[in-house]
């Protein structure tokens, strides 16, 4: 069949639909929705609750946050796509044309643009932008830890003097604010709008932010339609149509890409990218990322309290095997917390561990630990790759007298085993922070009392040097605090980092532009044919 009728029978079924973003290119879209076809269906389109990396970019074309970061050219590229990723080093204004810092880092001043309306009609002022940060800081969920940049308590006011000036002052300057601020967690929310329609429970299925594209239709874990926002101040989105299908179903999600039924297919097994590599009319997109799969392990509850039981576990994983039976070298292996694409790696303190059985049979022996054990580990739906990761987990471990029962959840199960404050099972995890910092990533994957903390590991060693972290200003003494702390933790061994993760993406040989975010694979500013 063709390009055109495979496209319309790929909506007809519409197994699923999602959401993307805009373009700052303002070119003429090619004929027809953009169609793209994504193994995870969001929990929530709450911006102030979505945490997970996988799911945080989804809500970029519908929400403008104050600044965002510059772009610049991904080095490998498909020949006849310009990708690009995201440069953290130099943030602009973005909903904000311009701001300022104070010397002593205190008091952010923003000015925003004049004259701006939501879609309801209510303006976008300082009052609006005001309101919406501040219910972000109060709502105790992912929407504080991102506007106090994991500092809780450190904001001290959230200030409108006039219609377009927005200033926050600190307790202590906090440089992580400003990169928190480029999040969707932080896009600006129609406050009003969503009291006028009962509250942020409406949040959970509809959007009020005013981002390059409005969310014209979406059925969750279905569809969503997203259409180009005409009043959005920014270039006119590349695409006036998105339409993005929701299939957790790996053979679908791979039949329809090979089918060419999709224009950008996402979320698809590493095996399946591998496969459709050469495949005519396609292209595969590659960019090494500071993410991972990882095995969380559950730090508080036995047998996994046991430091040399968890050290034993990561001799016992075969990564070689993984990351040629699973990544099929879309990945790079490593150990610590930080992977290799990450500004603190250290090759000396993450090189990879070895699979050694006899090491981890002695290990268990020296643990204490009666076997045999049984153990949960749990997957998420649509998570491809972390089905066959589990497994072979589940194979391997066995071998040291561990029996692991996979379970898969859905998107608002996964969420809430992972937030759960206390962990008791296992759970592979598609992690890495949105803000690539060290300081961000640290506060809350290693505190003791973040709720964002996957294996609730707690090294009181560890948090008092990250504790030490705002004295330092040279780079080489961060970096030495790092290095410190990374040697603690693979001491430890809290949780079983699998590799560090390609990122990966099928694109149709129309599609001529793509960009890479951190926050997740929906940053559709740079998206287009």
């Amino acid at each position: 069949m063709s390009g055109i009728s495979a496209r319309v029978r790929a909506r007809a079924l519409a197994i699923a639909l999602a959401a993307t973003a805009a373009s700052p290119f303002a070119a003429n879209a090619a004929e027809g929705p953009f169609v793209i076809n994504y193994s995870l269906p969001p929990p929530t389109l709450d911006p102030t609750i979505v945490c997970d990396i996988a799911d945080n970019g989804f809500l970029a074309p519908l929400y403008t946050p104050l600044l965002r970061y510059e772009t610049k050219a991904v080095a490998k590229a498909p020949e006849g796509v310009e990708v690009t990723t995201e440069d953290t080093t130099k943030i602009v204004g973005y909903l904000a044309e311009s701001f300022t810092v104070s010397e002593d880092g205190k008091v952010l001043t923003f000015k925003l643009r004049d004259g701006l309306k939501f879609p309801s009609g209510n303006p976008l002022d300082a009052a609006a932008v005001k309101a919406s940060l501040e219910q972000a800081w109060k709502s105790g969920t992912c929407g504080t830890y991102f506007l106090e940049a994991a500092q809780f308590g450190n904001t001290e006011t959230i200030e409108a003097p006039d219609a377009t000036t927005v200033v926050i002052r600190l307790k202590r300057g906090e440089p992580l604010l400003a990169h928190a601020l480029t999040q969707p967690n932080l896009g600006i929310v129609d406050v009003k709008a969503v009291e006028a329609n009962g509250g942020k429970a409406w949040l959970a299925g509809h959007a009020a932010g005013s981002g390059p594209y409005l969310l014209a239709d979406y059925q969750p874990g279905v569809r969503a339609i997203l259409k180009a926002n005409p009043d959005f101040f920014g270039a006119a989105p590349r695409e006036k149509e998105v339409i993005v299908n929701f299939i957790t179903d790996n053979a679908t999600l791979l039949l329809q890409a090979r089918n060419k039924q999709a224009d950008v297919t996402l979320g698809l097994s590493k095996a399946s990218v591998e496969s459709l590599k050469g495949a005519d009319g396609l292209k595969i997109i590659e960019v090494p990322t500071s993410r991972w799969q990882m095995i969380a392990l559950p730090n508080q509850t036995a047998p996994f309290d046991n430091a040399k039981f968890r050290e034993a576990l990561s001799y016992a994983t075969p990564y070689d095997a993984i990351l040629k039976n699973v990544a099929h070298g879309y990945g790079e292996l490593f150990f610590g917390p930080y992977p290799p694409q990450f500004p603190a790696f250290n090759p000396e303190i993450g090189a990879p561990r070895a699979y050694d059985l006899a090491k981890a049979k002695a290990l268990i022996a020296e643990s204490g630990v009666k076997t045999p054990v049984a153990a949960e580990i749990i997957i998420r739906e649509g998570q491809n790759d972390q089905e066959q990761i589990a497994t072979i987990a589940q194979a391997a471990w066995s071998q040291i007298g561990v029996n692991l029962t996979i379970r898969k959840l859905p998107a608002s199960g996964y969420q809430e085993a992972v937030g759960a404050k206390t962990k008791t099972a296992a759970i592979v995890r598609f992690d890495g922070p949105s803000v690539d910092d060290p300081a961000w990533l640290l506060d809350y994957d290693l505190r003791c009392a973040s709720a964002y903390n996957t294996s609730n590991y707690c090294s009181k060693d560890a948090e008092a040097l990250l504790d030490t972290r705002h004295g330092l200003t040279r780079d080489a003494d961060r970096q030495a605090l790092w290095d410190k702390i990374a040697k603690i933790w693979v001491a430890d061994a809290p949780r079983i980092p699998v590799y560090a993760d390609v990122y990966t993406a099928v694109v149709s040989a129309d599609v001529k532009d793509w960009h890479f975010a951190q926050d997740g694979p929906f940053d559709l500013n740079a998206w287009g044919r």
